[in-house]
C-alpha cells in the first residue's frame, strides 16, 4: 500500500501547484518582449538533429537538454512494446483520441478553465485535433527520439505551449488558490493517462483485446513521454493497478460540470457533426462519443443522447462498418498516416 499512498486523493493536492520549472523559466525569458525569438528559434528545429541557435537563452537550451537526456534513458524494451502496440491499434487509437480522449479531458472543471482561455481551440477545435494527431504520430513512430525523426522536437514544442498557456492564463483573472497553478502537475498526469490508459479502455470498449502485459508496455511508454514532458516520476504508474487508481483519483476529484467543459464539448461535437457528414459516423457521431464516454462523463459534459439514440446505436457493428470501409482491417502506423495526411489536406 505504500506505494499506492504517493497517488493518493490527499497526496495529489500538492501537485496542483506544481508546474514545470525549466519550461516556465524559457518563457519567462523570452514573454512577453522577445516571444518572437523563440519562435523563431523552435522553426529551426526541424529534427531531433536539429541545433539550437547558438543566441538562445540558456534557459531554453537547458530545457531542450532535459529533454534529449531523458531520451537516451529510455529503455529499449520499452519503446518495442509500446510501439509495436500503437502499430497494432493505430487507426483506432487516432480515432479514440478525438472521440474518447479530448473531451475526457475536457471534464475536469479546473483544467477545463485553461482550455477555455484560448480563442482558438474553442473556434477551431479541428486545429487542435490536427495538431493533437500530428505529435502523437511523431512520438510513436519506430525513430521517434532518433536523429532524422522529430519526436524529441515535438515534446519541447508542447512542454512550452504548456508554459506559455500557464503564462497567458496568469495574466487574467486566474484564481491560483481555488484553481490550482495553470497546467500543473495533476492535470498533465490526468492528460497522460488520456493517452494511455483511457485509450486502452476505449480500445476495449470496440471489442479489442487488450493483454494486461500489453496495457503495461503502452503505459510505460507514455510514462517516458511524460518525463520529457515535464511530468515528475511520482505521477507516472508503474503498474496497471497504479494507473487504475490514479486516474481514479485524478477523476473523483477534478470531474465536475462546468461551463468550460461543456462548451468545449458543444464545439467540439459540432465540428465532428460537420466532419463527417459524407462518412459512416453521419448522424451518429455524437452517440458514438456518448458511448465511449459513458452515462456519468457524458452527463458532465452536457452530451445529450437520448434513449432512443442509445438503443439503436450498435457500437461494435459500428465501428467496424467504418474499419471495413476505411480497409483498416489489417491496422498499422503507416496506414493510420495515410489516413490522417487525406484528412489534413482536405480539411
Amino acid at each position: 500500500m505504500a506505494s499506492l499512498d504517493r497517488l493518493s486523493k490527499r497526496k495529489l493536492e500538492q501537485y496542483r501547484f506544481k508546474t514545470d520549472p525549466l519550461a516556465d523559466e524559457v518563457i519567462k525569458d523570452y514573454f512577453p518582449e522577445q516571444k518572437q525569438f523563440l519562435f523563431g528559434h523552435l522553426s529551426g528545429l526541424t529534427v531531433n538533429s536539429s541545433q539550437l541557435n547558438e543566441t538562445a537563452h540558456p534557459s531554453l537550451k537547458a530545457l531542450y537538454n532535459d529533454i534529449l537526456s531523458k531520451a537516451s534513458r529510455v529503455p529499449p524494451e520499452v519503446m518495442v512494446h509500446g510501439q509495436q502496440f500503437f502499430n497494432k491499434h493505430a487507426s483506432d487509437i487516432m480515432l479514440l483520441l478525438g472521440l474518447l480522449s479530448l473531451p475526457y479531458c475536457y471534464a475536469a472543471a479546473n483544467g477545463a478553465e485553461v482550455l477555455i482561455r484560448s480563442k482558438r481551440i474553442l473556434d477551431e477545435p479541428e486545429k487542435r485535433l490536427l495538431e493533437t494527431a500530428e505529435f502523437v504520430f511523431d512520438v510513436m513512430h519506430h525513430e521517434a527520439f532518433q536523429a532524422k525523426s522529430k519526436g524529441l522536437v515535438s515534446i519541447l514544442k508542447v512542454r512550452l505551449m504548456h508554459a506559455a498557456a500557464r503564462w497567458y492564463a496568469k495574466q487574467g483573472n486566474w484564481n491560483t488558490e481555488i484553481l490550482g497553478e495553470p497546467v500543473n502537475q495533476e492535470d498533465m498526469s490526468g492528460t497522460n493517462l488520456a493517452f494511455s490508459l483511457i485509450v486502452i479502455r476505449g480500445l476495449k470498449k470496440l471489442g479489442k483485446t487488450v493483454s494486461n502485459k500489453e496495457s503495461l508496455g503502452y503505459i510505460n511508454y507514455w510514462n517516458q513521454v511524460g518525463l520529457m514532458l515535464g511530468i515528475e516520476v511520482q505521477l507516472l504508474p508503474t503498474s496497471n493497478k497504479e494507473a487504475y487508481v490514479l486516474e481514479r483519483n485524478i477523476r473523483e476529484r477534478q470531474f465536475a460540470e462546468s461551463e468550460s467543459g461543456r462548451r468545449l464539448t458543444k464545439s467540439l461535437l459540432k465540428y465532428f457533426e460537420k466532419a463527417t457528414i459524407d462518412s459512416p459516423l453521419k448522424g451518429q457521431s455524437t452517440s458514438f462519443v456518448a458511448y465511449l464516454l459513458g452515462d456519468k462523463v457524458s452527463g458532465i459534459l452536457g452530451v445529450e443522447n437520448t434513449r432512443f439514440d442509445a438503443a439503436i446505436f450498435q457500437p461494435y457493428k459500428f465501428f467496424y462498418k467504418i474499419q471495413n470501409i476505411l480497409s483498416l482491417k489489417n491496422d498499422s502506423y503507416g496506414r493510420a498516416l495515410v489516413q490522417f495526411r487525406l484528412v489534413k489536406d482536405t480539411g
